[in-house]
Protein backbone atom coordinates (compact mmCIF):
# COMPACT_ATOMS: atom_id res chain seq x y z
CA UNK A 1 0.00 0.00 0.00
CA UNK A 2 2.49 2.46 0.76
CA UNK A 3 4.70 1.41 -2.27
CA UNK A 4 1.98 1.97 -4.34
CA UNK A 5 0.86 5.23 -2.51
CA UNK A 6 4.78 6.81 -2.70
CA UNK A 7 4.78 5.42 -6.43
CA UNK A 8 1.13 7.24 -7.47
CA UNK A 9 2.42 10.41 -5.80
CA UNK A 10 5.66 10.35 -7.53
CA UNK A 11 4.14 10.15 -10.91
CA UNK A 12 2.00 13.09 -10.39
CA UNK A 13 4.69 15.11 -9.03
CA UNK A 14 7.01 14.61 -11.48
CA UNK A 15 4.54 14.58 -14.46
CA UNK A 16 4.28 18.50 -13.27
CA UNK A 17 7.90 19.35 -13.80
CA UNK A 18 7.22 22.89 -14.24
CA UNK A 19 4.46 23.26 -11.50
CA UNK A 20 6.45 21.07 -9.17
CA UNK A 21 9.65 23.37 -9.67
CA UNK A 22 8.13 26.51 -9.01
CA UNK A 23 6.46 24.95 -5.82
CA UNK A 24 10.06 23.78 -4.41
CA UNK A 25 11.43 26.92 -5.07
CA UNK A 26 10.65 28.57 -1.39
CA UNK A 27 11.74 25.04 -0.10
CA UNK A 28 14.86 25.43 -2.85
CA UNK A 29 15.85 29.20 -1.36
CA UNK A 30 15.07 28.38 2.32
CA UNK A 31 17.65 25.11 2.86
CA UNK A 32 19.99 26.30 0.31
CA UNK A 33 19.95 29.10 2.73
CA UNK A 34 20.10 28.13 6.05
CA UNK A 35 22.93 25.67 5.02
CA UNK A 36 25.30 28.39 3.34
CA UNK A 37 24.85 30.46 5.79
CA UNK A 38 25.62 28.51 8.72
CA UNK A 39 28.50 26.74 6.86
CA UNK A 40 30.28 30.48 6.32
CA UNK A 41 29.74 31.33 9.88
CA UNK A 42 31.20 27.96 10.87
CA UNK A 43 33.69 28.20 8.64
CA UNK A 44 34.56 32.19 10.11
CA UNK A 45 34.28 30.55 13.48
CA UNK A 46 36.93 28.26 12.74
CA UNK A 47 39.26 30.61 11.46
CA UNK A 48 38.97 32.78 14.40
CA UNK A 49 39.43 29.90 16.03
CA UNK A 50 42.90 29.08 14.24
CA UNK A 51 43.98 32.90 14.77
CA UNK A 52 43.40 32.53 18.78
CA UNK A 53 45.04 28.86 18.00
CA UNK A 54 48.52 31.08 17.12
CA UNK A 55 48.23 32.89 20.65
CA UNK A 56 48.44 29.77 22.02
CA UNK A 57 46.32 27.34 24.08
CA UNK A 58 47.21 29.20 27.69
CA UNK A 59 48.21 32.68 26.67
CA UNK A 60 47.62 36.16 28.62
CA UNK A 61 47.45 39.52 27.48
CA UNK A 62 48.76 42.06 30.24
CA UNK A 63 47.48 45.47 29.28
CA UNK A 64 47.21 48.70 31.43
CA UNK A 65 43.66 49.58 32.44
CA UNK A 66 43.31 52.80 30.67
CA UNK A 67 39.50 53.58 32.33
CA UNK A 68 41.04 53.99 35.83
CA UNK A 69 42.89 56.77 37.18
CA UNK A 70 46.47 56.02 35.33
CA UNK A 71 49.63 58.35 35.87
CA UNK A 72 52.79 58.00 34.18
CA UNK A 73 54.29 55.32 36.90
CA UNK A 74 51.43 53.17 36.28
CA UNK A 75 52.51 52.48 32.70
CA UNK A 76 53.95 49.20 31.56
CA UNK A 77 58.28 49.60 30.70
CA UNK A 78 60.23 46.73 28.83
CA UNK A 79 61.64 45.73 32.91
CA UNK A 80 58.01 44.55 33.40
CA UNK A 81 58.38 41.79 31.03
CA UNK A 82 61.29 40.27 33.57
CA UNK A 83 58.92 40.76 36.25
CA UNK A 84 56.10 38.71 34.62
CA UNK A 85 58.64 36.15 33.41
CA UNK A 86 59.57 35.66 36.77
CA UNK A 87 56.52 33.82 38.12
CA UNK A 88 57.15 30.34 38.13
CA UNK A 89 54.59 29.16 35.49
CA UNK A 90 55.21 31.93 32.96
CA UNK A 91 56.81 29.93 30.33
CA UNK A 92 57.42 32.97 27.98
CA UNK A 93 57.09 36.30 28.03
CA UNK A 94 57.21 39.45 25.29
CA UNK A 95 56.39 43.18 25.26
CA UNK A 96 54.21 44.31 22.43
CA UNK A 97 53.97 48.19 21.31
CA UNK A 98 51.83 49.16 18.54
CA UNK A 99 51.97 51.98 15.71
CA UNK A 100 50.24 52.30 12.19
CA UNK A 101 51.37 53.55 9.34
CA UNK A 102 51.60 53.04 5.27
CA UNK A 103 53.83 50.67 3.24
CA UNK A 104 54.58 51.96 -0.44
CA UNK A 105 53.90 48.47 -2.80
CA UNK A 106 55.71 48.05 -5.99
CA UNK A 107 53.64 50.66 -7.88
CA UNK A 108 55.05 53.85 -6.02
CA UNK A 109 51.98 55.09 -6.42
CA UNK A 110 50.57 52.80 -4.36
CA UNK A 111 50.12 52.39 -0.46
CA UNK A 112 48.87 49.87 2.30
CA UNK A 113 48.07 50.23 5.60
CA UNK A 114 49.88 48.45 7.87
CA UNK A 115 50.00 47.68 12.12
CA UNK A 116 53.65 47.72 12.86
CA UNK A 117 54.57 45.99 15.85
CA UNK A 118 57.48 46.29 18.29
CA UNK A 119 58.50 43.32 19.69
CA UNK A 120 61.40 40.45 20.67
CA UNK A 121 61.71 37.62 19.33
CA UNK A 122 59.92 36.05 22.47
CA UNK A 123 56.88 37.06 20.35
CA UNK A 124 56.97 33.94 18.11
CA UNK A 125 56.82 31.24 20.41
CA UNK A 126 53.99 33.29 21.84
CA UNK A 127 51.96 33.90 18.35
CA UNK A 128 53.29 30.66 16.72
CA UNK A 129 54.06 32.29 13.31
CA UNK A 130 54.04 30.62 10.12
CA UNK A 131 57.79 31.54 8.30
CA UNK A 132 57.90 30.57 5.30
CA UNK A 133 60.69 32.61 3.92
CA UNK A 134 63.93 34.08 6.43
CA UNK A 135 63.90 34.48 10.09
CA UNK A 136 61.97 36.07 12.94
CA UNK A 137 63.57 38.62 14.91
CA UNK A 138 66.40 37.75 17.12
CA UNK A 139 67.90 38.92 19.94
CA UNK A 140 71.60 41.24 18.11
CA UNK A 141 68.12 42.85 16.04
CA UNK A 142 66.13 44.05 19.69
CA UNK A 143 69.80 44.85 21.21
CA UNK A 144 70.85 46.57 18.10
CA UNK A 145 67.79 48.43 17.40
CA UNK A 146 67.69 47.58 13.86
CA UNK A 147 65.48 48.13 10.85
CA UNK A 148 64.91 44.66 10.53
CA UNK A 149 61.38 43.71 9.57
CA UNK A 150 59.31 40.39 8.95
CA UNK A 151 56.14 41.24 7.04
CA UNK A 152 53.32 38.99 5.60
CA UNK A 153 53.18 36.90 2.64
CA UNK A 154 50.48 39.03 1.33
CA UNK A 155 52.35 42.30 1.60
CA UNK A 156 55.19 40.85 0.11
CA UNK A 157 53.89 39.97 -2.99
CA UNK A 158 52.06 43.77 -3.32
CA UNK A 159 55.47 45.18 -2.55
CA UNK A 160 57.93 43.05 -4.43
CA UNK A 161 56.06 40.94 -6.68
CA UNK A 162 57.71 37.46 -7.47
CA UNK A 163 61.25 38.60 -6.26
CA UNK A 164 62.65 37.50 -3.48
CA UNK A 165 61.80 39.79 -0.63
CA UNK A 166 64.96 38.72 1.73
CA UNK A 167 67.04 41.96 2.31
CA UNK A 168 65.13 44.53 0.42
CA UNK A 169 63.67 47.25 1.56
CA UNK A 170 60.51 48.51 2.19
CA UNK A 171 58.82 52.57 2.76
CA UNK A 172 56.99 53.04 6.03
CA UNK A 173 55.41 56.55 6.57
CA UNK A 174 54.66 56.85 9.85
CA UNK A 175 53.83 59.86 11.98
CA UNK A 176 57.09 61.26 11.85
CA UNK A 177 58.16 60.37 8.31
CA UNK A 178 59.18 57.59 6.18
CA UNK A 179 61.75 54.55 7.57
CA UNK A 180 63.29 52.52 5.56
CA UNK A 181 62.53 48.52 7.06
CA UNK A 182 64.74 45.85 5.97
CA UNK A 183 62.56 42.65 5.33
CA UNK A 184 64.24 39.67 7.33
CA UNK A 185 61.36 37.18 7.48
CA UNK A 186 58.17 36.32 6.11
CA UNK A 187 55.43 34.73 7.69
CA UNK A 188 51.95 32.83 6.25
CA UNK A 189 49.19 35.55 5.76
CA UNK A 190 46.13 33.71 6.87
CA UNK A 191 43.72 36.73 8.42
CA UNK A 192 40.30 36.53 7.83
CA UNK A 193 39.28 38.20 4.21
CA UNK A 194 43.16 39.54 3.69
CA UNK A 195 42.60 39.62 -0.06
CA UNK A 196 39.38 40.48 -0.47
CA UNK A 197 38.91 43.65 2.43
CA UNK A 198 42.56 44.49 2.11
CA UNK A 199 43.10 44.52 5.77
CA UNK A 200 46.45 45.79 7.34
CA UNK A 201 49.17 44.21 7.01
CA UNK A 202 50.88 43.24 10.02
CA UNK A 203 54.68 43.99 10.84
CA UNK A 204 57.43 42.82 13.27
CA UNK A 205 59.88 45.08 14.17
CA UNK A 206 62.07 45.15 16.80
CA UNK A 207 60.93 46.82 20.28
CA UNK A 208 63.86 49.13 20.90
CA UNK A 209 63.20 50.24 17.01
CA UNK A 210 60.20 51.56 17.35
CA UNK A 211 60.81 52.91 21.08
CA UNK A 212 63.39 54.99 19.30
CA UNK A 213 61.34 55.26 15.90
CA UNK A 214 57.93 56.48 17.94
CA UNK A 215 60.14 58.37 20.97
CA UNK A 216 58.36 56.78 23.64
CA UNK A 217 59.70 54.35 26.74
CA UNK A 218 56.64 52.62 28.03
CA UNK A 219 55.11 49.25 26.11
CA UNK A 220 51.15 48.77 25.12
CA UNK A 221 50.91 45.05 26.30
CA UNK A 222 52.88 42.00 27.40
CA UNK A 223 51.96 38.73 26.39
CA UNK A 224 52.75 35.60 27.91
CA UNK A 225 52.50 31.78 28.20
CA UNK A 226 51.83 29.73 31.28
CA UNK A 227 52.02 26.30 31.80
CA UNK A 228 48.98 25.57 33.75
CA UNK A 229 45.66 26.02 31.61
CA UNK A 230 43.90 24.97 34.54
CA UNK A 231 44.85 27.84 36.82
CA UNK A 232 44.79 30.85 34.20
CA UNK A 233 42.79 33.13 36.76
CA UNK A 234 44.78 32.49 39.86
CA UNK A 235 47.71 32.98 37.88
CA UNK A 236 46.38 36.07 36.33
CA UNK A 237 45.51 37.97 39.18
CA UNK A 238 49.30 36.76 41.12
CA UNK A 239 51.12 38.62 37.49
CA UNK A 240 48.36 41.79 38.67
CA UNK A 241 49.76 42.07 41.77
CA UNK A 242 53.33 41.16 40.89
CA UNK A 243 52.68 44.70 39.06
CA UNK A 244 50.93 46.44 41.27
CA UNK A 245 54.16 45.63 43.80
CA UNK A 246 56.52 47.12 41.42
CA UNK A 247 54.69 49.88 40.41
CA UNK A 248 53.46 50.62 44.37
CA UNK A 249 49.73 51.27 42.95
CA UNK A 250 46.71 49.11 43.29
CA UNK A 251 44.51 47.31 40.59
CA UNK A 252 45.91 49.49 37.25
CA UNK A 253 46.29 46.16 35.58
CA UNK A 254 44.24 44.04 33.02
CA UNK A 255 45.21 40.24 32.24
CA UNK A 256 42.82 38.96 29.62
CA UNK A 257 42.76 35.18 28.97
CA UNK A 258 42.82 34.69 25.45
CA UNK A 259 40.72 31.60 25.92
CA UNK A 260 38.10 33.81 27.31
CA UNK A 261 38.09 36.37 24.52
CA UNK A 262 38.01 33.63 22.05
CA UNK A 263 35.25 31.95 23.34
CA UNK A 264 33.32 35.90 23.97
CA UNK A 265 34.09 35.93 19.77
CA UNK A 266 32.46 32.09 19.40
CA UNK A 267 29.82 33.26 21.20
CA UNK A 268 28.74 36.69 19.35
CA UNK A 269 29.91 34.47 16.02
CA UNK A 270 27.01 31.64 16.55
CA UNK A 271 24.25 33.93 18.08
CA UNK A 272 24.98 36.68 14.60
CA UNK A 273 24.64 33.22 12.27
CA UNK A 274 21.42 31.35 14.33
CA UNK A 275 19.80 34.93 14.18
CA UNK A 276 20.32 35.00 10.24
CA UNK A 277 20.03 31.45 9.59
CA UNK A 278 16.26 32.27 11.32
CA UNK A 279 15.66 34.97 9.20
CA UNK A 280 16.54 32.92 6.41
CA UNK A 281 14.68 30.20 7.27
CA UNK A 282 11.39 32.22 7.52
CA UNK A 283 11.20 31.04 3.40
CA UNK A 284 10.53 27.77 4.63
CA UNK A 285 7.36 28.55 5.68
CA UNK A 286 6.82 30.36 2.88
CA UNK A 287 7.34 27.54 0.82
CA UNK A 288 5.70 25.15 3.05
CA UNK A 289 2.11 27.60 2.37
CA UNK A 290 3.41 27.05 -1.17
CA UNK A 291 3.13 23.44 -1.24
CA UNK A 292 -0.33 23.49 0.64
CA UNK A 293 -1.58 25.72 -1.87
CA UNK A 294 -0.57 23.56 -4.62
CA UNK A 295 -2.07 20.76 -3.16
CA UNK A 296 -5.16 21.87 -2.49
CA UNK A 297 -5.19 22.78 -6.23
CA UNK A 298 -4.57 19.74 -6.87
CA UNK A 299 -7.21 17.77 -5.18
CA UNK A 300 -9.43 20.02 -6.61
CA UNK A 301 -8.32 18.97 -9.54
CA UNK A 302 -8.43 15.55 -8.94
CA UNK A 303 -12.01 15.54 -7.70
CA UNK A 304 -13.36 12.99 -9.37
CA UNK A 305 -10.28 10.39 -9.52
CA UNK A 306 -10.49 10.63 -5.87
CA UNK A 307 -14.35 9.62 -5.76
CA UNK A 308 -13.34 6.75 -8.48
CA UNK A 309 -10.61 5.71 -6.20
CA UNK A 310 -13.23 5.17 -3.21
CA UNK A 311 -15.93 3.85 -5.25
CA UNK A 312 -13.58 1.49 -6.14
CA UNK A 313 -12.45 0.64 -2.38
CA UNK A 314 -10.04 3.12 -1.28
CA UNK A 315 -10.38 3.51 2.20
CA UNK A 316 -9.97 7.87 3.55
CA UNK A 317 -6.79 6.64 4.68
CA UNK A 318 -5.66 5.42 1.32
CA UNK A 319 -6.35 8.85 -0.18
CA UNK A 320 -5.15 10.93 2.80
CA UNK A 321 -1.62 9.12 2.85
CA UNK A 322 -1.56 9.39 -1.23
CA UNK A 323 -1.46 13.06 -1.04
CA UNK A 324 0.75 13.12 1.92
CA UNK A 325 3.16 11.30 0.87
CA UNK A 326 2.99 13.68 -2.43
CA UNK A 327 3.67 16.57 -0.09
CA UNK A 328 6.50 14.94 1.67
CA UNK A 329 8.09 14.14 -1.81
CA UNK A 330 7.85 17.77 -3.32
CA UNK A 331 9.18 19.00 0.09
CA UNK A 332 12.12 16.40 0.68
CA UNK A 333 13.14 16.76 -3.47
CA UNK A 334 13.06 20.65 -2.71
CA UNK A 335 15.17 19.89 0.74
CA UNK A 336 17.69 18.26 -1.59
CA UNK A 337 18.09 20.36 -3.98
CA UNK A 338 18.68 23.27 -1.79
CA UNK A 339 21.77 21.49 0.15
CA UNK A 340 23.58 21.12 -2.87
CA UNK A 341 23.01 24.88 -3.78
CA UNK A 342 23.88 25.88 0.00
CA UNK A 343 26.87 23.90 -0.60
CA UNK A 344 28.22 25.22 -3.54
CA UNK A 345 26.45 29.06 -2.67
CA UNK A 346 28.77 28.58 0.57
CA UNK A 347 31.90 27.46 -1.27
CA UNK A 348 31.31 30.17 -3.56
CA UNK A 349 30.38 33.20 -1.20
CA UNK A 350 33.82 31.73 0.86
CA UNK A 351 36.65 31.78 -2.62
CA UNK A 352 35.48 35.40 -2.56
CA UNK A 353 35.28 36.80 1.45
CA UNK A 354 38.30 34.34 2.04
CA UNK A 355 36.51 31.95 4.57
CA UNK A 356 36.62 28.20 3.91
CA UNK A 357 32.97 27.44 4.57
CA UNK A 358 32.49 24.38 6.66
CA UNK A 359 28.92 22.87 6.44
CA UNK A 360 28.09 20.38 9.46
CA UNK A 361 26.58 17.34 9.05
CA UNK A 362 24.84 18.00 12.00
CA UNK A 363 23.27 21.16 9.80
CA UNK A 364 23.01 18.57 6.75
CA UNK A 365 20.78 16.13 8.69
CA UNK A 366 18.72 18.87 10.46
CA UNK A 367 17.68 20.33 6.49
CA UNK A 368 16.60 17.40 5.69
CA UNK A 369 14.44 16.37 8.85
CA UNK A 370 13.10 20.21 8.30
CA UNK A 371 12.03 19.47 4.24
CA UNK A 372 10.58 16.41 5.68
CA UNK A 373 8.26 17.70 8.72
CA UNK A 374 7.76 20.91 6.52
CA UNK A 375 6.15 18.79 3.80
CA UNK A 376 4.18 16.81 6.77
CA UNK A 377 3.39 20.21 8.01
CA UNK A 378 1.42 21.33 5.65
CA UNK A 379 0.26 18.40 3.31
CA UNK A 380 -1.81 16.86 6.26
CA UNK A 381 -4.87 19.86 5.80
CA UNK A 382 -5.17 18.68 1.76
CA UNK A 383 -4.83 15.17 2.46
CA UNK A 384 -7.15 15.38 5.11
CA UNK A 385 -9.50 17.38 2.64
CA UNK A 386 -8.95 14.51 -0.44
CA UNK A 387 -10.15 11.80 1.96
CA UNK A 388 -12.90 13.33 3.74
CA UNK A 389 -14.67 13.79 0.09
CA UNK A 390 -17.99 12.52 -0.55
CA UNK A 391 -17.28 9.71 -3.46
CA UNK A 392 -20.89 10.70 -4.73
CA UNK A 393 -20.22 13.98 -4.98
CA UNK A 394 -16.66 13.36 -6.13
CA UNK A 395 -17.63 11.41 -8.92
CA UNK A 396 -20.63 14.10 -9.99
CA UNK A 397 -17.69 17.07 -9.97
CA UNK A 398 -17.13 18.36 -13.58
Amino acid sequence: MLAESIASAASSVFGSKTRSILTMLGIVIGISSVIMISSIGRGFQESVNSQFAKMGAASLQITVKYDTDVTAKDLLNLDDVDIVSSHPRVKEAAPLLQSTGKIQLLNPEDYREAYILGCTGDLKSIQTLDMRQGRFLAGPDVSNSTSSAVIDSNLAQKAFGSANPIGKTIQASMWFGTAPLTVVGVYKSDEFGANYFELPSIIYVPITTLMKMDNVSNIDAVYANVDDRGSMERISLEISKLLSLSHRNEDKYSVQNLLDQMDAVNTIVSDVTGFVSLIAAISLFVGGIGVMNIMLVTVTERTREIGIRKSLGATDWNIQLQFLVEAVILTATGGLIGIGAGILGGTLLGSVIDVKPSASISNILAAVLIAGATGIAFGVYPARKAAKLDPIEALRYE
